[in-house]
This record gives C-alpha cells, sequence and structure tokens, in this order.
C-alpha cells in the first residue's frame, strides 16, 4: 500500500452523521447538480488524498462531480466515539448514508452513481453494488479483485513496512494522518465483520457482483502482491465485458498516474447518463456539449508520446 500523501491539496467539506454527532470529510470537483457522480473510496489506512490526482485531471469536465471521501478516523473525518469500533460494517453503513443524502437528494432527479474503491474501498464498492437501493451504476476496482486469497492479506500491509516490519501504532497513525484507533482497529481479525464467503484459499466476494448489471472495470499494478496476475484471469472469467488496465512496475495499489486518470476519465464520458426530466436533459446535454472533445484532446497528446 504505497500512500504518497495524506493531506488533501482540495478543501474538506463536511457532511454530518447525526447518530453520534460527527462528521465525515470529502472533496469534490465539479457542479454539485452534475448528472453524473464518481464517487471514491480509499484503502485500509488511506485517505481521500490517494485520490487528490483524479480530482486535479477532472476539474473543468463538464456533466461530472467527482468526489473522494474520508471515512471515520480517517484524513479530516471524525473518529468513532472514544476511537473505538472501527469495523467494515461502519464504513458501509456511513458511505450507505452519505449516498442517500450527499448523492441522492429529495426533489432533485437522480444522478447515474459509479464508485471507485482502492483495495479495501473496492471490497466496500462491491458491497454497495450488490444493494440495488443504492443505485450503483459501475464499479472501479483499484488493485483488488473477487477474491482476496490468505497470503495475500499480508500484502495489504507491505507498504507500510519500514525495514520489514511495521512501525508503532502512533507512528503509523501520524504517517497516514489517521486516528490511533483506527490504526490499532485494522491489525484485529474482527474489523472485517461484514458476510462473506470462503474456502480455503481465501475470501470470496464474487457472488456480491452476480446479479450486478453495470460495467466493472480493474485498475491492477503488474507487481502487485494483493491482485496478481491470478486475481485478473478471475475476473476476466467472471466477468468476461471487464475492462482491464495494468499499471507496470505498480505494487498495491496502483498510483493515480496520468494513464490511470485517463482511464477512468475517459471510461466515464462513454457512460450513458441517467435522466429523469425533460428539464434534465437539457441540462445534462447543456453540460456535456464540451466534456468529451476537452477531455480526449487533454490525453491525446500523452498517448502520443
Amino acid at each position: 500500500m504505497a500512500i504518497v500523501m495524506t493531506v488533501s491539496k482540495f478543501p474538506a467539506l463536511q457532511f454530518q452523521i447525526p447518530k453520534d454527532n460527527r462528521h465525515l470529510a470529502y472533496s469534490a470537483v465539479g457542479d454539485a447538480n452534475s448528472p453524473h457522480v464518481l464517487l471514491c473510496l480509499p484503502g485500509l489506512l488511506e485517505t481521500r488524498a490517494t485520490f487528490d490526482p483524479l480530482l486535479k485531471a477532472a476539474e473543468g469536465l463538464h456533466g461530472l462531480r467527482v468526489i473522494s471521501l474520508d471515512l471515520c478516523g480517517r484524513g479530516d473525518s471524525s473518529p468513532l466515539p472514544h476511537d473505538k469500533g472501527y469495523t467494515m460494517q461502519v464504513y458501509l453503513e456511513d458511505v450507505v448514508h452519505f449516498m442517500r443524502h450527499a448523492l441522492m437528494p429529495e426533489g432533485q432527479p437522480m444522478p447515474r452513481i459509479d464508485v471507485l474503491g482502492t483495495s479495501m474501498g473496492g471490497i466496500l464498492a462491491m458491497y454497495l453494488a450488490s444493494d440495488a437501493h443504492n443505485h450503483v451504476h459501475g464499479l472501479f476496482l483499484n488493485d483488488i479483485g473477487l477474491d482476496l486469497p490468505w497470503m495475500s492479506i499480508y500484502g495489504l500491509y507491505d507498504g507500510m513496512k519500514v525495514e520489514g516490519r511495521l512501525p508503532e501504532p502512533q507512528v503509523m497513525a501520524t504517517r497516514f494522518n489517521v486516528s490511533l484507533g483506527a490504526v490499532v482497529a485494522v491489525q484485529s481479525p474482527s474489523h472485517f465483520d461484514l458476510p462473506y464467503r470462503k474456502d480455503w484459499k481465501g475470501m470470496n466476494f464474487g457472488h456480491l457482483l452476480s446479479h450486478f448489471k453495470g460495467p466493472v472495470r480493474l485498475i491492477h499494478g503488474s507487481d502487485s502482491g494483493v491482485c496478481p496476475i491470478e486475481q485478473v484471469r478471475v475476473m476476466k472469467r467472471e466477468l468476461p465485458q471487464c475492462q482491464v488496465l495494468e499499471v507496470p512496475g505498480a505494487h498495491h495499489p496502483a498510483p493515480f498516474t496520468p494513464e490511470v486518470c485517463a482511464f477512468v476519465l475517459q471510461a466515464l464520458s462513454q457512460a450513458p447518463v441517467a435522466v429523469e426530466s425533460a428539464a434534465a436533459k437539457e441540462r445534462r446535454e447543456e453540460k456535456e456539449r464540451g466534456f468529451w472533445p476537452w477531455l480526449k484532446q487533454r490525453y491525446r497528446g500523452a498517448k502520443a508520446k
């Protein structure tokens, strides 16, 4: 897990979680009324800063809003009460609450929502997509496959090690800009408390997408210890239409290089946008006139090199 930056260069916006008087922090680029939203979920001890290059690349695009979210106890989001209780179920509930209230405002047209998840965020994205009430239209998975072999779990911590060992929890908390409680929690077996299927090889999530009809795209590092080539083969076998981008020389997770950003944004530019009224359609068409031509012009030079 190679984390380059821990503090986002984009302003932190706040979304309140009313049940325990805390907030989630998020960054956003694009019009708040855009008909197309990409929600970005970070990995195990990552923050929304991971997605800064993608948000930067998306600035100025018409018809698309890109949002990156800090999970509880990470970045600028509030820690849980007493800095305890961090589990996958809590993260999932927080994200669902954010989606239902921040991305699907009552009385407004439903936007098309795609979710990009890095590592643990990709697993959360699969759970989100498995529930039709979340209205997830498409998935981008950054270096996480449909299975997580037991041995690959150790690879989640490789980028955190110093001289082959994990630093003390307080050092990790400072380094990654997360709470001490979150660091301690992710090293506990009880951290993953969502239902999953397992066999002798590891944890299986493929069933979560068995009824998902939207596009699924995989970004993976060629040298990843979490999503090796075998996981790519499984993904292509189970989801034949899946598009795959390999990032040469990358470990876990894949960094958001210009090529990765272009892969994501080009895919989104080609996706149909759900509309619910003639007024919404007219507004979308007005905003999208410069979207795809602008994107092609921006990345044409990079592809030619």
